[in-house]
């Protein structure tokens, strides 16, 4: 879309615009030249710590490479973020240039950031469905999803988004065009083919309404089986530990080993967390959080930061659905753009975050982010930290 363009037409409905020039200008500035841009540059530095630590823990788990795919996916769409935010400056659209600011930029890295955004999306999906099929199958599931398997489905995800939006640069191109408000050529979008309305709107379809909220819900439905499934276990463990006790401070009252051990029937993944000794007595109780579990409270985590960090963008898909003229060029663009602008930031809040859940929430990602020469002045030391 031209900058005379939008002018022109924001100049003919200024009165029934819900945002005013002069508000749109200033959120604009605040939040996508200066938050957004600050987070995203932040956000590609954190993703390449990442994305080396992992390479460093290796690729032995299948979780790794889902970690790293999506690592990625989340530093790619940054830094197409980041020059999008530089093309959404209000400053360089009213400069003179010569070119539209708003279209190539579009063209050019609009487009990538929704390709890399919808990965992010597609691969958390998968990293959380994994999780939910190894909770009610770990046997089949362990031996099906190894770190190949992992590989192709990243591959496949990669290929398939980028596929959906190829359509968009067959019907869209950059060519010079004459620009009266500037009286000068200056380089914009070109729209080519006959059909091209038809295929923008299959296009626009697949993108922004089937891939984004297909990926949200299952992420929001797997989540919550995951979260369901970490509070049964933790109820369960609490359960023994509490028989536990008090058959330990009643040491005059024998309890039969089977009566301790079938509490595990409680337990859905069927683990011991209590055993008796011969004498009747309870022996200590060894709860640990398996490896397994901690995996899931981490994709738990992680999915539930995408689930808050989506919302924004999913308020902006809906009322695009319901309002015609919540568009580039309709009637409420200054709405539409500032709402987008929000979902650049929650977005790149998003891909900035997950550096942090790590080493928060697994200790061998902690022991080799530490290890990194810049870092190891940042170690803490602690004894976990120094259990490997």
């Amino acid at each position: 879309m031209s900058n005379s363009t939008r002018n022109s037409d924001s100049l003919s409905v200024r009165t029934t615009q819900i945002l005013s020039e002069e508000a749109y200008t200033i959120f604009t500035i605040v939040d996508v030249v200066i938050l957004s841009e600050i987070v995203s540059l932040f956000g590609m530095f954190t993703n390449s710590i990442t994305i080396i630590v992992l390479v460093r823990q290796g690729f032995r788990k299948s979780i790794n490479v889902s970690l790293a795919g999506l690592a990625v996916s989340d530093f790619l769409s940054l830094v197409s973020l980041v020059c999008l935010c530089v093309g959404n400056n209000p400053w360089l659209i009213q400069a003179d240039v010569s070119f539209d600011p708003i279209g190539v930029f579009y063209l050019t890295t609009g487009w990538p950031n929704t390709i890399f955004a919808r990965i992010t999306g597609w691969i958390t999906a998968y990293i959380t469905l994994e999780r939910c099929l190894c909770v009610a199958m770990p046997l089949k599931i362990k031996r099906v999803l190894t770190r190949n398997t992992s590989l192709l489905i990243l591959v496949i995800i990669y290929i398939g988004v980028i596929a959906g939006v190829c359509p968009i640069y067959f019907t869209t191109g950059l060519h010079w065009r004459y620009d009266a408000a500037k009286n000068r050529s200056i380089i914009g979008l070109n729209f080519i083919g006959a059909n091209r309305e038809d295929i923008k709107r299959v296009a626009l379809a697949i993108t922004n309404v089937f891939s984004p909220f297909t990926s949200f819900g299952l992420v929001i439905i797997c989540t919550a089986i995951l979260g369901f499934k970490l509070t049964e276990k933790s109820n369960w463990r609490n359960s023994v530990t509490r028989i536990a006790r008090k058959v330990k401070g009643s040491p005059e009252k024998t309890v039969s080993k089977e009566k301790i051990i079938s509490q595990n029937d409680v337990n859905p993944n069927n683990e011991r967390a209590n055993s008796c000794n011969e004498n009747g007595n309870a022996a200590k109780v060894v709860s640990p959080v398996s490896k397994d579990a901690k995996v899931i409270k981490l994709v738990v985590v992680l999915s539930s930061i995408y689930i808050i960090s989506s919302i924004p963008a999913v308020v902006h898909f809906v009322w695009m659905i319901l309002d015609p003229q919540y568009t580039v060029v309709g009637l409420q663009s200054n709405v539409h753009i500032s709402v987008a602008g929000i979902t650049f930031l929650f977005q790149a809040a998003n891909s900035s975050a997950n550096l942090f859940t790590y080493i928060y929430m697994s200790s061998s990602f902690r022991i080799e982010f530490y290890k990194l020469r810049p870092f190891k002045k940042c170690s803490p030391h602690s004894a976990d930290d120094n259990m490997k």
